[in-house]
């Protein structure tokens, strides 16, 4: 301490002044007016928008790939075809077990099986070329007798032969015209429902075979080739919208409550230095999950991809802008000190140091809005590891308040 700091001293502690001063020198800075943004900094990993799981209907090997990944597919799209392993030759077995069950049914519904109705309208046909016959012969037997030159007994004999033949052709047709019963003919509509039934399940399992793009999009995932072997179920492909992607953000479960629908994220990646993609939130968590060791939620946020950069499954590190206050009053943030809520900071006045009591707005990384307390025209301490006390005379070196969040 100098002499004249010596000689002055009696002075200072008679006003409450201290005469001691700090150890080393002290920083001191203007506020500045400048943005600043509080976020939170975490991971993700992103996914295509709309996206939609492909699985194998069926067990079999891929025979055959009509597709490669990155395709643009539509609807309905043949991706790949599963090897035949019996189920064309099943299909038509059911087909016809379907048809001979309604050629059962037709034939009931004429009254008699084929055979049987063929051998009665023989029959039919028989009496029917004697009756014309007959008829013939009584004709003429009619004009003999009129002239006597033949007897009446042949003349009767012919019309009794006559009835004969029309009540034998009236016994096969009633035959063949009987009635359907009912129950035998529910009986054999039923068998015909099973036959169409295990047919319907022929062709299934014939559809099964063909995989084909459920909906109109990209075709970004095809993890089989073809001679692979596949159980049903398994995920043969994926499709989905990579013009716009989402991102799967893992928030740590004491942050979730800080996210709210349409709060603004930036996605960078490693893959990409330099880039950055902007997404908004447009789904919050559900639920809390494990993920390693941190119990996280997951939100999901929407973000364009134009030139398809965000490929999924790709990891982004996420920065959530949770506040964000534009040309506010600000300081470091290490020339604040909070203390059960309270928060004050050290200004330098008339030479000496006063403590002030601050209110705090938005918290950014390095510097801190300040919504009370401070108007832009003091000189604020950053006292480092030195220790400051109220009245303290310092040494200050004055430094530039840079502009930044």
């Amino acid at each position: 301490m100098s002499k004249a700091a010596i000689a002055l001293c009696p002075f200072l502690l008679v006003t409450g002044l201290s005469c001691a001063g700090p150890s080393e020198e002290i920083v001191g800075i203007k506020p500045a007016r400048r943005d600043i943004e509080d976020a939170l900094t975490t991971n993700g990993r992103i996914e295509a928008a709309r996206q939609v799981p492909v699985h194998a209907a069926a067990s079999g090997r891929v025979s055959r790939l009509y597709v490669q990944s990155g395709d643009t597919v539509e609807t309905g799209k043949l991706l790949l075809r599963l090897a035949d392993e019996g189920q064309s030759n099943a299909r038509q077995k059911a087909w016809a077990q379907v048809q001979a069950a309604r050629a059962r049914v037709d034939a009931y519904k004429d009254g008699l099986a084929p055979p049987a109705a063929a051998a009665l309208e023989g029959e039919r046909n028989k009496l029917e070329a004697a009756r014309e016959s007959v008829l013939e012969d009584r004709a003429r037997l009619d004009r003999l007798v009129a002239r006597g030159a033949a007897a009446r007994s042949e003349l009767d004999q012919a019309s009794r032969k006559q009835k004969e033949l029309e009540v034998g052709i009236a016994a096969v047709s009633a035959q063949l015209e009987a009635p359907v019963q009912a129950a035998r003919e529910r009986e054999l509509l039923a068998t015909v429902s099973h036959a169409e039934a295990a047919l319907a399940e022929a062709d299934q399992a014939i559809s099964s075979l063909l995989i084909r793009a459920p909906r109109k999009g990209t075709l970004f995932s095809l993890p089989v080739r073809e001679g692979d072997f596949v159980a049903r179920g398994d995920l043969v492909a994926q499709v989905g919208n990579l013009g716009t992607v989402r991102a799967r953000i893992f928030l740590d479960e004491p942050d979730l409550g800080r996210i709210a629908l349409g709060t603004t994220a930036r996605l960078t990646a490693d893959a990409y230095p330099g880039r950055e993609w902007g997404c908004e939130v447009d789904r919050l968590a559900t639920e809390i999950v494990e993920f390693g060791t941190r119990r996280v939620g997951e939100v999901l946020c929407s973000a364009p991809n134009p030139d398809g950069s965000l490929l999924p499954n790709l990891a982004v590190g996420v920065r959530v802008v949770t506040d964000r206050v534009s040309g506010a009053i600000s300081v470091p943030r290490e020339a604040v000190r909070e203390i059960a809520g309270n928060a004050s900071t050290w200004i330098l006045q008339d030479g000496v140091a006063k403590h002030r009591s601050v209110e705090l707005g938005v918290r950014g990384p390095v510097f801190v809005e300040v919504r009370r307390g401070l108007d832009g025209s003091e000189t604020v301490l950053l006292a480092g590891s030195a220790t400051i006390s109220e009245g303290q005379r310092l040494l200050v070196r004055m430094d530039v308040n840079d502009a930044g969040m």
